[in-house]
Parts: C-alpha cells; structure tokens; sequence
C-alpha cells in the first residue's frame, strides 16, 4: 500500500512543468527530487527520499519516505509523510509562507497527523527558510522544526546552516542538532542540480553527525 502511494506521488511530481527555479527555496514551482543522509559516527544514517512542488502558485505540496540504514544490524522504514500548504507571499514578493495540514505513518507506532506552516524570506543575498510540523496519533505526539539560513556567492556556492530538529514528546527522545557547511549548484542542459554538505553536533545527544544531500530541480 505505501509503496503504490510513494510511486504514484512521484510520478505525479513529474507531470508539471517549472516556471522559474531557486534551487534553495522550497516553495520554487520547480518538480523537486531529492535524497537527504545523515551521518551518524560508525552506527547507522537516515535516508530521506523528498519530492515537493508548488501548484499554481498556491499551494506547496511535499511527500517524503525515511529508512534507517544499520551498520552492524538489519536497516528498516521508519516513515512517510505528505503535507500540503496553502501559501501567501508579501506584496514586494520578499516574503513568502504557507499553513496546511499533514499526515504520516510512523514504522512501529501507527498514522499521525496535524498542522505544518512553511515560509521563506528573502534579505538581498541572504534567505531564511523554516518548516514545522506538529503531529498527533495514538502514543504519537512529534513537532519537526527546520530553520534554515542561507547566502549566495558567485558561481553558484552558498553558505547554508539549515538543520533538522526533531521533538518526540511521547518518548522524550529529542534530536536538536546546530552546523553551517556549504552547498553548490549546478545548472545542466537537464535539470539543476544542487549538492550540499553540512557538518551538525546534536546538543542533546552530544554526537557529531554529518548531513549531506543531492535534489535536482526539473
């Protein structure tokens, strides 16, 4: 069942076109592709596959899938997500935000779901980005909160300090991690391709942990 709903999502993705493409805002209409990995010493990653889009200028959709690759045992699904937000921007179009809904499965614990509120701010060569999410289910109760603070240089590099944090109040199980790294872009004959490496220490956990990832904007 998750597995028909992940492909007929990502196909879907691909039946738009892009109309105007910043390869750090997630709200760009651009069909979005993306794999994420975080590090985590010699113990396991986390893999997140992502695909979001923007329609019609409206409304901002996004679906990702998350597996936990294991060093040492068996790696297993962790979860999926959809969201979806109906966006506003500012009159001199330097500010943009959304609020929706979202629902998830969650490996071992059930569906969840509630509300999520994305935005994006544009300050000349600097961008600030945040994504909240806040769940509720059965023995569920998470909040994910993305900051994200970005500055362009020439030929496509950029400075990026954008981490995930991750709250499970039901567990008290919390992963609040702080880096900066850098990112670069690359504009094909194909689609733009954008690379990132960010080195994170989790306040919380006291570990060191190494976020990277790849998306392609079609």
């Amino acid at each position: 069942m998750i597995k028909k709903i992940t492909l007929i999502i990502f196909c879907s993705l691909f039946t738009f076109m892009a109309t105007a493409q910043d390869a750090n805002n997630p709200i760009d209409p651009s069909p979005t592709l993306g794999i994420w990995n975080r590090f985590y010493g010699d113990d396991f990653s986390r893999i997140q596959l992502l695909g979001n889009m923007t329609i019609n200028g409206k409304w901002f959709v996004r679906f990702t899938t998350e597996f936990e690759a294991n060093y040492h045992e068996d790696s297993e699904f962790t979860s999926t997500n959809f969201l979806a937000a109906r966006l506003f921007q500012s009159e001199n179009g330097k500010h943009q935000f959304g609020v929706g809904g979202v629902v998830s499965y969650i490996n071992h614990a059930g569906w969840a779901g509630g509300v999520n509120f994305v935005s994006v701010s544009k300050f000349g060569a600097w961008k600030v980005i945040t994504l909240t999410t806040l769940q509720g289910g059965d023995d569920i109760f998470m909040m994910e909160f993305q900051p994200g603070l970005y500055h362009d240089f020439n030929k496509g590099w950029y400075f990026r300090s954008h981490p995930r944090m991750l709250f499970n109040f039901e567990t008290g199980n919390h992963e609040v991690p702080l880096g900066a790294g850098v990112g670069k872009i690359f504009n094909t004959n194909g689609p733009v391709v954008n690379v990132f490496f960010e080195p994170q220490y989790d306040v919380v956990n006291t570990r060191a942990m190494l976020y990277t990832g790849v998306k392609m904007l079609f």
